[in-house]
């Protein structure tokens, strides 16, 4: 009874917010481009996935070839703009747009006119009204890719009584990892397995890298040094021992590519002294010493090139980002210490040496390093590789569970 009550107050509150703070909610919106996640409209799709941001749609992308290879209608939803424009990117055939906002009367008329036969939900999106909405359709719902972190189930132990009444249409949950299925089974009552990691299951495009690497201005034997999806202050990082690394390799050539756009002008900022070029605006000839993307999904084509691949966002406080696309084009990887949101792929290219934890002290040290052991750096490309062929398995595991359910 006080789950129901919980249950009853939580929807009550998230409506009574929506009505009255809708004139000002709807401002606010437009100036982030947001608005659309007050509506519901929506046409019809046999499949609903729901996905957080950029990362989780790149996580999927192989999985929604395959169901669009096997006659499935897809419509996906996203909670960031970003992820709505990868998606985008990625099918623009279909139909994508940002997820209606987890408010009981928008999510029962958003699946009332989109009338899936059943809902993909990526990793940790866990909506109490979601899942309430799909209950009542009577929608069956299977959570895919699924991971969760301490943190995490922290939060979501004090309404798991709330959880087990919202959850009666979910038919399984495949989670990342063993671990993963733990703390999973300490919230829901439902069947948990472990089918890995569908962030494996990479199919990026084939790049042809020399022919890349003269198209941008490199020369053969330029040493690209790419540092991926960097976020606040690790441009800094970089640039401080920057120094010293063109005194030890003179032949550098760096490639910065900022996880969020926005941040362009930040970064534009700390480089107005050195040589370099934004990517909209290259030139031709000799590419410089500094390139900076300023243009979404390019990250790819970067990695294909370099001769190092720095992840971001684990030299601070933000867990790191996937070092598997640098893996799949069998790169030599370097990530700092904070790895949180990839622990497992991380600890899979570690069991192989595949990459190497580095540190603000050891930076330096640890390229110049690989630099001059060429040899070190393609067994490391080579043993990245065999991390994801060795873990291709989860994308069909994920695929027979949810033909089940179809």
């Amino acid at each position: 009874m006080l789950n129901w009550l919980l249950l009853r107050f939580y929807q009550l509150l998230c409506e009574l917010v929506y009505f009255c703070a809708y004139p000002l909610l709807w401002i606010f919106l437009k100036g982030k481009n947001y608005t659309e996640a007050l509506n519901a409209r929506s046409q019809t799709a046999d499949i609903l996935i729901h996905a957080a941001s950029l990362g989780e749609i790149n996580a999927l992308c192989a999985l929604i070839k395959r169901l669009l290879a096997e006659g499935h209608s897809v419509a996906i939803n996203t909670i960031t703009v970003t992820g709505k424009k990868r998606a985008q990117e990625l099918f623009p055939q279909l139909q994508v747009r940002l997820a209606p906002f987890d408010i009981l009367h928008l999510k029962q008329q958003y699946l009332k006119q989109l009338k899936p036969k059943l809902i993909l939900i990526a990793e940790t999106e866990i909506w109490p009204n979601m899942l309430y909405a799909a209950q009542n359709a009577e929608i069956p719902v299977l959570f895919i890719n699924a991971r969760i972190s301490e943190k995490s189930l922290k939060a979501y132990l004090p309404i798991k009584g709330l959880l087990s009444i919202v959850s009666n249409s979910v038919k399984g949950i495949m989670a990342q990892s063993q671990a993963d299925v733990g703390r999973f089974s300490r919230i829901f009552d439902l069947p948990i397995k472990n089918l890995g990691n569908l962030k494996y299951a990479l199919e990026l495009p084939i790049i042809e890298s020399e022919k890349q690497r003269a198209d941008l201005g490199y020369a053969k034997n330029d040493f690209i040094l790419v540092w991926g999806s960097s976020r606040p202050k690790e441009e800094a990082l970089l640039l401080k021992v920057l120094p010293e690394l063109q005194r030890k390799i003179p032949e550098l050539k760096l490639i910065i590519a900022p996880r969020h756009p926005k941040r362009i002008c930040e970064v534009k900022e700390l480089l107005k002294d050195l040589n370099y070029q934004l990517y909209s605006q290259r030139k031709a000839g000799a590419a410089p010493d500094i390139l900076l993307i300023d243009v979404l999904g390019r990250l790819n084509a970067i990695y294909a090139i370099s001769d190092l691949s720095i992840v971001g966002g684990s030299f601070g406080d933000f867990g790191g980002h996937n070092p598997l696309e640098p893996a799949f084009y069998q790169k030599a990887i370097i990530m700092g210490g904070d790895y949180s949101s990839c622990k497992d792929s991380v600890r899979s290219l570690l069991q192989r040496e595949a990459i190497l934890i580095s540190g603000s002290d050891t930076l330096a040290g640890d390229i110049i390093k690989l630099y001059l052991n060429p040899a070190l750096r393609q067994k490391m490309g080579e043993n990245a590789k065999k991390v994801l062929t060795e873990n291709a398995a989860a994308l069909s595991l994920h695929l027979m569970e949810i033909e089940k359910c179809i």
